[in-house]
């Protein structure tokens, strides 16, 4: 490099900006911190300054998604509990229609190397918003964790039939996942009973 001529600077976002490019083009393996820097006409050193590694990079990529998802869900949401969780059940589905390639790579469906402890704990922050929206409609007895069990079981629900969606294992649709989701919080109000707690007698 001439004296005085300005060293690039690779921002973060510009990175994060071309590997998604890549993933989404080329699928998530692709991806590396040599394909991302001649992706933007960078020298490789330029990007370890703000990524240690693929598994890093890749990682913050699939938590901004799920900070991404959690601002579309919380974004001007009805003030009535059932058209809140309606909402955000479609919001979701459309999100993973939309943002597929991304959506894969934040549930690790593509084998590529992300920190699962790093995602479980951002997605820890998801389940908890759920949970507080699905709260009212579960009964004067629910307690605030069964809101939370049954917020990982609406996650659970909404994920395999995401996942069969996107593999065209079956024909899901928003209107069946938002049905599938309705039935779930109904049955959980019929039966008072937490399904936890339903287990055989062992004395009997």
């Amino acid at each position: 490099m001439s004296r005085g001529k300005r060293r690039p600077v690779a921002e973060r976002e510009d990175i994060m900006a071309a590997a998604t490019t890549i993933g989404v083009r080329e699928g998530w393996k692709a991806v590396t911190i040599r394909s991302v820097a001649t992706e933007l006409g960078y020298t490789s050193p330029l990007l370890y300054e703000h990524f240690q590694n693929k598994e890093d990079l890749l990682t913050e990529i699939a938590a901004d998604g799920l900070r991404q998802l959690k601002a579309l869900l919380t974004q001007d949401r009805p003030s009535d509990a059932h058209a809140t969780v309606r909402a955000m059940i479609e919001r979701y589905w459309d999100f993973m229609s939309d943002h597929s390639h991304l959506y894969r790579l934040m549930n690790g469906m593509d084998s590529a190397p992300i920190n699962k402890e790093v995602l479980r704990q951002s997605a820890h922050s998801l389940c908890e918003m759920v949970a507080i929206a699905v709260r009212p409609l579960l009964g004067k007895e629910a307690s605030d964790a069964d809101a939370r069990i049954v917020a990982d079981e609406l996650w659970a629900l909404l994920h395999g039939m995401a996942t069969l969606y996107l593999d065209r294992a079956a024909p899901f649709d928003v209107a069946r996942a938002t049905s599938a989701c309705t039935k779930l919080i109904r049955g959980w109000n019929v039966s008072s009973v937490p399904v936890r707690s339903v287990r055989p007698n062992k004395s009997s």
